[in-house]
């Protein structure tokens, strides 16, 4: 299989192109800057794009089967109107469909839709209230673009992300019982496999360890 990565250079899109290539899996990587990209291997295609730019995009996808989609705009951002995650989203739909590809994975937050248990949106959200509203804000807004797709579709919600290695991971659909954070090789792990997976097809589950 052939996986293209968007946010490749970050804490989670890093282990998911060195996930996919140690299962024997061709990847492409997008990113701004190839130089600041870490790894070199014989299956792994670095492309020096914009993820919301049509031509860069489009580059990104040929001969592609899955996408996973790992951007985002770092920590908990800057407390300022976004839209950074949907437009590239946006783009990716468009572009996909027109490669005939067929399966995207995309990163969510937890707090996005109605998603959260009444600990962390009573009592964890408001703490960061300022920063996470315009993130989960463009979140909803790429959720949206995914529903109203004709795309195989997976948005995966989910919590603080923290360095560390994999653990168990607890999933839900409606978002009860999640935990406050999750490690990204985690994280990783996760969305690699709705790649191929059926089990959470056009939903959007929340995970935590």
């Amino acid at each position: 299989m052939k996986i293209a990565v968007f946010g490749a250079t970050g804490l989670t899109g890093a282990r998911v192109v060195a996930l996919a290539l140690d299962e024997g899996h061709d990847v492409v990587a997008l990113t701004r800057d190839a130089s600041r990209f870490p790894l070199v291997h014989e299956r792994l295609t670095v492309v020096e794009g914009d993820a919301s730019s049509h031509a860069d995009v489009k580059s990104a996808l040929q001969g592609v089967d899955a996408i996973v989609h790992c951007l985002g705009i770092g920590g908990k951002g800057r407390g300022k109107p976004t839209s950074v995650v949907s437009d590239s989203v946006k783009v990716v739909l468009e572009e996909m469909q027109r490669a005939t590809v067929s399966r995207i994975v995309c990163m969510s937050n937890v707090g996005a839709g109605e998603s959260g248990s009444w600990f962390y949106r009573r009592a964890i959200l408001p703490l960061f209230l300022r920063w996470l509203l315009p993130i989960i804000a463009d979140k909803n807004v790429m959720e949206e673009a995914l529903r109203n797709s004709s795309a195989e579709w997976v948005a995966v919600r989910i919590p603080n992300i923290v360095d560390g290695p994999w653990k168990p991971v607890r999933s839900s659909e409606t978002g009860q019982g999640i935990g406050i954070s999750i490690t990204a090789s985690s994280v990783a792990r996760f969305l690699f496999e709705q790649t191929t997976s059926s089990h959470w097809l056009r939903k959007t589950p929340s995970i935590s360890n």
